[in-house]
């Protein structure tokens, strides 16, 4: 590889940058949002499907462009790469606000898709608006844990999760109280799913969870 060779390739650069970073950002975004790890695909995956997103928002936006400026190059414009990455935020913000929101599950239930596309369980249980109780029962060591989900990690390879409960009270199957930390948000307990027989949980009268409200 020669001089020559060395200055194409830096000459072609912010093209590719054009068309990978607005896609990969919007992945990277959606993955964030929606608690789905982008390092699941192979890295050949990940690149093909920001070219794909990039390709049609850089196309969209392009036509746009022209509409909006005539005459003018879309891809020559500082401001049109700078309009790409901002609009690729937006996109992934929003659209993953949108993947995860009560109107998407009701209108993919209205064209007859009953699959979510939430990741895992958990994301379709919580209520993110008023949040949610829960009762643990560890059969194990006949306990059961009662308090307020605040945070969850699934590993869906493993099919295996981690709840975690703030405002918890322990006692046994015989209701006697054995730790009482009610009162306390800074006071949490992780609770792993080979270890729970089986769990109830609580909403809040007015959400969206319960069918009545919907």
């Amino acid at each position: 590889m020669n001089i020559q060779d060395i200055s194409q390739i830096i000459g072609v650069l912010p093209l590719l940058m054009v068309y990978v970073v607005p896609g990969y950002l919007i992945l990277v975004i959606n993955s964030f949002q929606l608690s789905r790890p982008i390092n699941n695909d192979f890295y050949i995956i990940i690149i093909l499907k920001s070219m794909v997103l990039s390709f049609l928002l850089v196309t969209t936006l392009e036509t746009l462009w022209r509409i909006v400026f005539p005459g003018t190059e879309p891809i020559s414009a500082p401001g049109f790469k700078t309009a790409t990455i901002f609009l690729s935020v937006v996109i992934g913000l929003f659209g993953s606000r949108f993947l995860i929101s009560d109107f998407c599950s009701k209108l993919l239930i209205r064209l007859g898709i009953n699959r979510s596309v939430r990741p895992g369980i958990w994301s379709d249980a919580v209520d993110f608006e008023y949040g949610l109780w829960i009762m643990v029962y560890i059969t194990s060591d006949k306990v059961v844990y009662m308090g307020k989900l605040r945070r969850y990690v699934e590993a869906e390879k493993e099919q295996r999760y981690t709840i975690f409960l703030s405002n918890y009270i322990l006692f046994d199957y015989d209701s006697h109280i054995l730790q009482d930390y009610g009162e306390y948000q800074d006071k949490w307990v992780a609770l792993s799913s080979k270890d729970i027989t089986r769990i109830e949980m609580y909403y809040h009268p007015k959400s969206k969870k319960i069918i009545g409200n919907r």
